[in-house]
């Protein structure tokens, strides 16, 4: 009869086989999508939405179903995301993806939005060549949350890529949203506040996206698909309410979705996300993003002061905040995604 660790040991080989072919797999799908991506090209499309096996891509003003090329291996979803810009032949009467122009931006470290696909802990990208980001929030429900704004802050700063707050529902505005206003408008976000119900700032916003491919971020319930139909003339796009029970915005929009409402003028409408993940930034970092932050820091004691744990008497950053020199809630903000970049419970 075998000696019971026999099998422990084939357990252990059988593990660290799984483990090497995994790590092959992850190497030869690295080399894979790199010879996906090139440099330039005299025509492309534009994906509008992406499924599991094909995209919806504009080609020459008409709207076709594209196959990634199935040399690659890969599942369209994997690699192309709304905005991209693609490379076609045709086969059969079929369209094929055959490349990927390089992007100028890419919107990702977005997960656990509280739905079973993303609770794996992954990185999740949702657009790509952005020109400009509006973080949409709303008076009245759901609340206004400015800590949610400040990780958007964070990662939309980190592509390098522009935003615009749009405070939406503005005819619900309560001296609560004008406080949240007064914090980033302190801080030198442009701010545009609309309302689809009195049609207020429609026309203005207009102004802002005119040109650009344009992204909507921001929580369920908001207004981002409303707002998309103010701007397209057209109620087509599915909208919801806030639930009454948790107040929340139910998701309307499932995936990114790509509308041209004017010539060279795109907007990619997101589902609404709950949380926002961090984790990838190092808690040094963090602070970079906190640009009130940034006159006072370097008056701290320790160079490497993260305004935390430190006393108050070593820390400037402490001090200001009990001052009113620097936002107490902005401050608690900043607290709160260090914690969590610790992986600290509150």
């Amino acid at each position: 009869m075998p000696h019971y660790k026999a099998y422990e040991s084939f357990q252990t080989k059988k593990s660290k086989d799984q483990k090497k072919r995994a790590k092959e797999k992850n190497k030869k799908d690295k080399k894979i999508v790199e010879n996906l991506f090139v440099s330039q090209a005299d025509s492309f499309g534009v994906v509008l939405e992406v499924k599991y096996h094909y995209a919806f891509v504009l080609l020459n003003d008409e709207i076709i179903e594209a196959y990634l090329n199935k040399s690659y291996s890969l599942i369209c979803n994997q690699v192309l995301f709304p905005g991209d810009k693609v490379i076609l032949s045709k086969k059969n009467n079929d369209y094929i993806i055959e490349h990927i122009l390089k992007r100028t931006s890419l919107i990702s470290r977005v997960k656990k939005d509280g739905t079973k696909k993303s609770a794996n802990g992954k990185a999740k990208n949702i657009a790509a060549n952005i020109d400009l980001a509006v973080i949409v929030v709303a008076s009245g429900e759901p609340f206004l949350h400015t800590k949610f704004i400040d990780r958007y802050l964070m990662i939309l700063q980190n592509s390098n890529i522009p935003v615009l707050l749009c405070l939406n529902k503005s005819d619900l505005k309560t001296e609560r949203e004008k406080e949240a206003l007064a914090i980033y408008q302190k801080i030198g976000v442009p701010i545009i506040e609309t309302s689809t119900v009195n049609n207020q700032g429609i026309e203005e916003l207009k102004n802002y996206l005119f040109g650009k491919q344009v992204i909507f971020v921001g929580p369920s319930g908001v207004g981002k698909s409303s707002l998309t139909n103010k701007i397209m003339s057209t109620t087509e796009i599915k909208t919801g309410h806030v639930g009454l029970k948790t107040k929340r915005g139910r998701h309307t929009t499932t995936t990114s979705k790509y509308y041209i409402w004017n010539e060279n003028s795109s907007i990619i409408d997101t589902p609404g996300i709950r949380s926002l993940d961090v984790s990838n930034f190092s808690p040094l970092e963090i602070q970079e993003y906190f640009p009130e932050f940034k006159e006072w820091k370097n008056a701290c004691k320790y160079k490497d002061c993260l305004h935390y744990h430190e006393k108050e008497e070593n820390c400037k950053i402490k001090e200001v905040v009990k001052n009113h020199l620097v936002s107490q809630e902005r401050y608690e903000s900043y607290l709160k995604i260090l914690k969590d970049v610790l992986n600290e419970k509150n």
